[in-house]
């Protein structure tokens, strides 16, 4: 199924280096945004909005570029994905604050 529309959310943390991440998380997150795909940065990770293989195509991208520098890391990876309709994170949010 090509296509399809996906909300990522994923995280990568480094291991056996510094309990500090800010640089390599800067370093992915520039990945990210050179990519074209829309994105949301927060406190715990990132989501990314759009079509799952260019989605996973930039996680693998950023999880090369932390391991560049870092002798492990550990990658968490949640994935919403729809073949028809409306997959935003806009919508996502909208629909839960319309109930709130």
């Amino acid at each position: 199924m090509e296509g399809e529309k996906t909300l990522i959310e994923f995280s990568i943390t480094p291991i056996g280096n510094s309990e500090h991440v800010s640089d390599q998380v800067a370093r992915c997150t520039r990945l990210v945004r050179e990519s074209g795909i829309r994105n949301e940065l927060h406190a715990m990770g990132t989501i990314l909005e759009g079509d799952l293989d260019g989605s996973l195509d930039v996680i693998k991208r950023c999880l090369r570029d932390v391991l560049r520098d870092s002798p492990r890391a550990a990658a968490s990876i949640r994935i919403d994905a729809r073949s028809n309709g409306e997959n935003s994170i806009e919508a996502s949010v909208r629909s839960v604050e319309e109930k709130v």
